[in-house]
């Protein structure tokens, strides 16, 4: 599990650092963000157990896009239901308003684990539309 968080930071770094100057944070309360974030990444999570990488990426970034093409989405996707299994459930503990990011929280079931995985997605909006701009899963 390390190796794949070490594995990911320098790619979301990068992608952290080109967002545009225009970016906010997607809403500033805890029912806004939840009902903007949950389908999301409902999407994302269902692209990834179904190995779908066009409904896994519907909602990236430029930068987003261009670190995780299809072919590595193949090869981390691989190497997480290696580690983890496919993803079960999740539960959403809250979010952070970190400008111009939003992150969002969501304790995670995996069925290849008992442990416990945070989820942690990172959203920004720009002109009205909201992107993921960042990923985890620890």
């Amino acid at each position: 599990m390390r190796k794949l968080v070490i594995g990911i930071l320098p790619v979301i770094a990068l992608i952290l650092l080109t967002i545009p100057a225009g970016a906010d944070p997607v809403a500033t309360n805890d029912k806004e963000v939840k009902s903007i974030a949950e389908p999301i990444v409902d999407n994302l999570l269902k692209g990834f157990n179904e190995g779908n990488y066009a409904e896994y990426s519907k909602n990236f970034d430029e930068a987003m896009l261009e670190a995780i093409p299809e072919k590595k989405f193949q090869q981390v996707r691989k190497d997480i239901l290696k580690k983890l299994g496919k993803f079960k459930n999740k539960k959403y503990l809250g979010f952070l308003n970190q400008s111009p990011y939003t992150i969002v929280l969501w304790k995670g079931a995996f069925g290849g684990t008992k442990n416990d995985i945070l989820i942690k997605l990172v959203l920004s909006k720009r002109q009205d539309k909201v992107f993921v701009t960042g990923l985890w899963f620890r």
